[in-house]
């Protein structure tokens, strides 16, 4: 997972008539007192969410990948997902705390996921602490499990190993970080087999770049030439695109290559995006 920069770019001007579309509807659902009428509110306007210059101003943002898994085509095709739920909120029981209705039409609560994640997720959304039942409550002082992707420190409590694994990064079972990571992976699907073999294959690929380079700097330094040290240019080029941000799965490339023990490979990872 990585962060995604969602409220320092807010909807282009191609998008004002969404937008004031969209505001003229929050205000709607905030007039109207009764729960049943809100919800014919917004399932009779879902193609306000549904919206094709929308979404690909959301996907533009993550090249073109989902914010959760970074994958492109193996967690199928994409949803606008809303990342508080619209109708209900489902704890950790399967009991519903209250829809954030109000946030049905607001872009900043909407993410791009593939299909398989937003299916398992649904309505679940559990808050430990601070729900926020209205729009006068702020949700940024809501305790919540899910992890968020445009969360900078969210994005960091996730890693793999190389089977493509996706899990935890605290090993400590009672730490509030493990329980989010836990819940996110879990509600998410993002150990889906076919995304977890993808991770594998880049993990795999990776590792046979390192070890390619690795034999190739040996040679070099035993007898250095103009060719090798272009070679060595190119791979560490290849190995150097694998961990931006428009690479699928880019996070499992820089665990490969941050797990190594290599200096050169770990500081190629935290080189800056």
């Amino acid at each position: 997972m990585r962060r995604i920069p969602l409220k320092e770019n807010p909807p282009p001007k191609r998008l004002r008539r969404w937008m004031v579309k969209a505001n003229e509807l929050t205000q709607t659902l905030i007039s109207e007192t009764d729960p049943e009428k809100r919800k014919e509110i917004i399932e009779s306007n879902s193609k306000v969410w549904r919206n094709k210059a929308l979404k690909k101003y959301l996907m533009d943002l993550s090249n073109d990948k989902c914010w959760y898994s970074e994958a492109r085509e193996v967690y199928s095709h994409y949803h606008v997902d809303h990342f508080r739920p619209k109708n209900e909120a489902l704890d950790s029981n399967g009991v519903d705390q209250g829809g954030y209705w109000w946030l049905a039409f607001d872009w900043t609560n909407y993410r791009i996921c593939g299909s398989v994640g937003n299916t398992k997720k649904g309505a679940k959304f559990y808050v430990k602490r601070n729900k926020a039942s209205c729009h006068t409550d702020l949700c940024e002082d809501e305790i919540i499990c899910f992890l968020d992707p445009t969360d900078e420190d969210d994005t960091h409590k996730l890693t793999f190993d190389k089977t493509g694994t996706i899990k935890p990064l605290s090993i400590d079972e009672s730490d509030w970080d493990y329980e989010r990571a836990k819940y996110t992976i879990e509600n998410l699907d993002l150990n889906y087999e076919p995304l977890k073999e993808a991770r594998k294959d880049l993990w795999d690929t990776c590792e046979s770049k390192l070890n390619e380079l690795q034999h190739l700097m040996k040679e070099y330094n035993q007898n250095p030439s103009a060719l090798k040290k272009g070679q060595i240019r190119s791979k560490l080029e290849d190995l150097r695109k694998l961990t931006k941000p428009k690479s699928e799965f880019s996070t499992v490339a820089i665990k490969c290559l941050l797990s190594s023990n290599i200096e050169w490979a770990q500081k190629l990872a935290l080189a800056p995006a």
